[in-house]
């Protein structure tokens, strides 16, 4: 166990530094520092070897029970020695949980005088981490901001850290810098960029409404973590941004490559589809989820399966979706929707039917115009008498009073010429 001890004290910076210390001339006059090494003595590395197991072996009273023989005579050990002590106490309340103490004990360590600077590196970075993990981002702050600028060669994690504590506390333009500074140093040491270094700096784009970086950084994202969430979030940047284009395009890679799992964004793909003037990826889109039960066959979303299959001109697969539609809900809309089908499938009769329908039912936002539908397809069915009867009904409407004039007249006309047409027999 000596050398586990050993290896615990190497990593934390404990063993074999030296202690700079100012020393005088024969004269008094003082000289710049020299290194002075100190060392632990044999009594105090017996009892951080019994504390070393006793961690190891999660016995964490048995541990601060040996740290706590070396603390009773701290009068007598070295600042090395006092600096170690600490730092193990430090260790422990951590893993007990108790960061308040671990806390309490690495200021502890930062107060010892001629403190190694790899131990108090390694302190000043681990405090920092404490009042992290305590929710003091401020302290947090303070603290790496010091170690920074006591430190060489910073990790680009430690960027990253200090980021997090800039965005905990709202202060998002602080952010940013630390960010693309560990991005940077990550790419120069040839370190794999990781998704929640990404992540951070999406959101800090995001809160400061800074729309395209964020979508930028969402390229990546797809790209290198492909994901629903990061696609989704991509798709509503482009939305922000006011491209649909790229919005639907972004949704449509998701759709295919099977990250497109909630109906609602399949739904929301849809309607992308058909403002792209795309109606064929809508249909089959919808067809497939109303199949496969994804997609609930209810109103909303039969209607909107209705005017894909209208903007595709697929009025045959139309007609029993609004029958279907109509049924369902009884609305005059859905009825003029089904009469205007069957009028461009010549089935005139049925077409009539529909449009009655809709004139029965609850108030439309052009009564005239439905009429009008309603007039041509009686024309259309031979109902020339009942057509006329729909066209003098709408010859004093403001907005197709002419047309209306005009078709009285040619229908007139037409039962004319049957007549002469029958008497002629």
């Amino acid at each position: 166990m000596k050398r586990k001890v050993m290896a615990t004290l190497l990593m934390a910076g404990l063993i074999g530094h030296s202690q700079p210390g100012w020393t005088e001339d024969d004269e008094g006059v003082r000289k710049p520092p020299t290194r002075q090494t100190q060392s632990i003595s044999a009594g105090v590395f017996k009892d951080l070897d019994v504390a070393q197991q006793a961690f190891d072996a999660k016995d964490y009273a048995g541990a601060l029970a040996a740290l706590d023989r070396v603390r009773a005579r701290e009068d007598q050990i070295n600042d090395y020695e006092r600096a170690t002590l600490h730092n193990l106490y430090a260790v422990i309340h951590y893993a007990e949980a108790r960061t308040d103490k671990a806390i309490e004990h690495y200021l502890l360590v930062l107060q010892q005088p001629n403190l190694p600077e790899g131990l108090r590196d390694a302190t000043l970075f681990a405090l920092a981490q404490m009042y992290f993990v305590t929710e003091d981002y401020p302290r947090a702050v303070q603290v790496l901001n010091k170690w920074f600028s006591l430190t060489a060669d910073p990790a680009p994690d430690a960027y990253m850290l200090l980021a997090q504590a800039y965005y905990q506390q709202q202060r998002y333009a602080d952010a940013e810098t630390p960010i693309l500074t560990g991005l940077k140093r990550a790419r120069d040491k040839g370190v794999e960029l990781r998704e929640n270094w990404l992540g951070l700096l999406r959101a800090v784009y995001y809160e400061l409404d800074e729309i395209p970086k964020a979508a930028k950084v969402l390229e990546i994202l797809v790209t290198r973590f492909p994901s629903e969430s990061y696609y989704l979030q991509l798709s509503g940047m482009y939305g922000l941004m006011g491209n649909q284009t790229a919005q639907m395009a972004t949704l449509h890679a998701a759709y295919l490559g099977g990250m497109l799992s909630k109906a609602s964004d399949q739904l929301n793909l849809a309607r992308l589809y058909l403002v792209e003037g795309a109606p064929f990826p809508a249909i089959q889109l919808l067809s497939t989820g109303f199949r496969d039960q994804r997609i609930e066959v209810d109103a909303d979303n039969l209607q909107l399966y209705a005017q894909a299959l209208s903007f595709a001109r697929e009025y045959e697969a139309q007609v029993p979706v609004l029958k279907k539609l109509a049924g369902m809900t009884n609305e005059a809309e859905h009825y003029l929707y089904l009469g205007q089908a069957l009028n461009e499938l010549g089935r005139w009769d049925e077409a009539i039917e529909a449009f009655e329908g809709a004139l029965n039912g609850e108030a439309l936002d052009d009564i005239a115009a439905v009429r009008m539908q309603l007039g041509t397809a009686q024309f259309n069915a031979g109902q020339l008498r009942a057509a006329l009867r729909t066209f003098i009904s709408l010859q004093n409407d403001d907005a197709i009073g002419t047309a209306a004039a005009n078709w009285v007249k040619f229908v007139s006309a037409e039962i004319e010429r049957q007549k002469v047409l029958d008497s002629t027999g």
